[in-house]
C-alpha cells in the first residue's frame, strides 16, 4: 500500500490535492496533515476510510522526520517559504516530494539538493501546481513539437461569473500575491537572465471570451529559474512570466503595499511586535470563502516561438480550468490542487522513473499528464501559425 503524506493538507490548496489523492490514488493511505491536528481529523474523515488526519510542525525538523518515515510520498501543499525545510526533511526520512512552487529563488536553491535526492534513489519535482506546473509541462509539449525553441512567453488570466458580495477575494495565499508584487521579476531576454521593477512590462493579452482583453505585467515566477537550463538544447534565448489579474483587485493589493501594510518589518503596538503583513494576511483571509462560492474560468497559458522545417512557428498551449461546485473550489483551486496529486501518483508508481530534483518540464510524461487533468475537466487546447 502507498503511503501519500499532505502537508497542509487542509489549507487552501492543500484541501483539492488531499480531495484527488482520495478520490484517485488505488491501494493508498492518505494522510491529511497541518499544525491543528483536529482540523486535520475533521477534514480528513469527510474524504474516506482511506484517508487520516494528523498533527505536524514542518518548522520542527526532528518531528517531521518521525512523522515521514514510511510514507512513499510527500506533497508540500504548506507556503513555499517552508520547502527547503520540509526538502531536507524528506531527504532524512526517505521520501520522494512535491511542491507548488518556490518563486525563483526558493526553487534554486531547492535545485542544489539534486545530487542528494539522487543518492537516496528519491525523486523531487518541483513547482506542480498550476503555473509554475501545468505551464512546465505545456511548454515541454509544445518545444518537443518544434526543431528550435527561441521564445516561451507564460501567461494566466481568469473570468468570474459571479458577483461577489464582498470586493476583495483572495485568489490563493495573500503572502504569495504580496510577494509577486514587490519583489523584482525575473526575465530572460536574449540569452541573459535579468530582474525588472516589480509590476512593470504592463501589456494587453487577448484571451477567449468571456476573458478577452487583460492587462498584464511581470512576477516573479519559478518558470524562469528553470526554463533557460531545461530548453538551452532548442536554442532558447526569452522567456518571461506575466500575470493578469483584475483591475480592482491590482489596485487594493497595490494600495496595501504602498501604505505599508504588506511590509514584514516588525512595528510595535502596545508593547508588542507584530508585522503589518502577518495582520493584513490574517484579516484577508476572511474573505476566502467567498472564493469558495465563485463560479468562474482560468486559463493557464503558453506561447512559444521557433522553428520547424525551417519556418517560423507559433505555438499557443492553453490549460482551461473551471471551479468545482460540490468541491467549493474556485478554478485556481482546481487547477493548482489536482496536478500535484496526479504528479505524486506518477511518483510512487514509477511512472516519473528520475532519480534526483527536477521541475516538471524535465520528467512529468507530457500526454499521460494531460490526460488526467482531461479527466479531470480541465482541457488542454493548442494552437499553431505561421509567423
Amino acid at each position: 500500500m502507498r503511503k501519500y503524506v499532505v502537508l497542509g493538507g487542509y489549507g487552501e490548496m492543500g484541501r483539492i490535492a488531499s480531495l484527488d489523492l482520495a478520490k484517485t490514488a488505488r491501494n493508498a493511505k492518505i494522510i491529511v496533515a497541518g499544525r491543528d491536528e483536529k482540523k486535520a481529523g475533521a477534514y480528513a474523515k469527510k474524504l474516506g476510510k482511506n484517508v487520516s488526519g494528523a498533527g505536524v510542525d514542518a518548522t520542527n525538523q526532528y518531528q517531521l522526520i518521525r512523522f515521514l518515515k514510511g510514507a512513499d510520498v510527500c506533497v508540500n501543499c504548506t507556503n513555499y517559504y517552508y520547502n527547503l525545510d520540509v526538502m531536507k526533511a524528506c531527504l532524512a526520512a526517505g521520501c520522494s516530494y512535491v511542491d507548488l512552487g518556490g518563486l525563483f529563488h526558493t526553487t534554486n536553491k531547492q535545485l542544489r539538493f539534486h545530487a542528494s535526492f539522487r543518492k537516496k534513489s528519491l525523486t523531487a519535482v518541483l513547482g506542480c501546481g498550476s503555473t509554475p506546473g501545468i505551464t512546465n509541462v505545456m511548454a515541454a509539449y509544445g518545444s518537443n513539437l518544434l526543431d528550435r525553441t527561441e521564445t516561451i512567453r507564460v501567461r494566466f488570466a481568469g473570468y468570474s461569473f459571479t458577483k461577489q458580495k464582498t470586493h476583495f477575494v483572495v485568489p490563493y495565499s495573500m503572502y504569495t500575491v504580496f510577494d509577486e508584487f514587490t519583489a523584482e521579476p525575473a526575465v530572460f531576454e536574449k540569452g541573459r537572465l535579468k530582474f525588472v521593477k516589480p509590476m512593470s512590462g504592463k501589456g494587453k493579452e487577448e484571451f477567449p471570451e468571456p476573458v478577452g482583453k487583460v492587462t498584464s505585467f511581470y512576477t516573479l515566477h519559478s518558470e524562469i529559474a528553470t526554463f533557460p537550463s531545461s530548453f538551452r538544447k532548442k536554442g532558447l534565448k526569452n522567456c518571461d512570466f506575466k500575470v493578469a489579474f483584475d483591475d480592482d483587485f491590482v489596485h487594493d493589493v497595490s494600495l496595501l503595499v504602498e501604505t505599508g501594510l504588506a511590509s514584514k518589518n516588525e512595528v510595535e503596538i502596545s508593547g508588542h511586535k507584530v508585522r503589518p503583513i502577518d495582520i493584513t494576511v490574517k484579516e484577508l483571509n476572511r474573505f476566502i470563502p467567498e472564493r469558495k462560492k465563485t463560479d468562474d474560468i482560468e486559463y493557464v497559458r503558453v506561447v512559444l516561438t521557433g522553428k520547424k522545417d525551417r519556418k517560423k512557428k507559433q505555438l499557443t498551449v492553453d490549460c482551461l480550468a473551471r471551479s468545482v461546485q460540490k468541491w467549493h473550489a474556485s478554478a485556481g483551486d482546481v487547477d493548482t490542487g489536482v496536478p500535484p496529486s496526479i504528479i505524486a501518483q506518477m511518483i510512487a508508481s514509477g511512472k516519473i522513473k528520475q532519480k534526483g530534483v527536477f521541475p516538471p518540464e524535465l520528467c512529468v510524461p507530457q500526454k499521460e499528464f494531460f490526460a488526467e487533468l482531461e479527466k479531470r475537466r480541465m482541457k488542454i487546447i493548442m494552437s499553431e501559425k505561421a509567423i
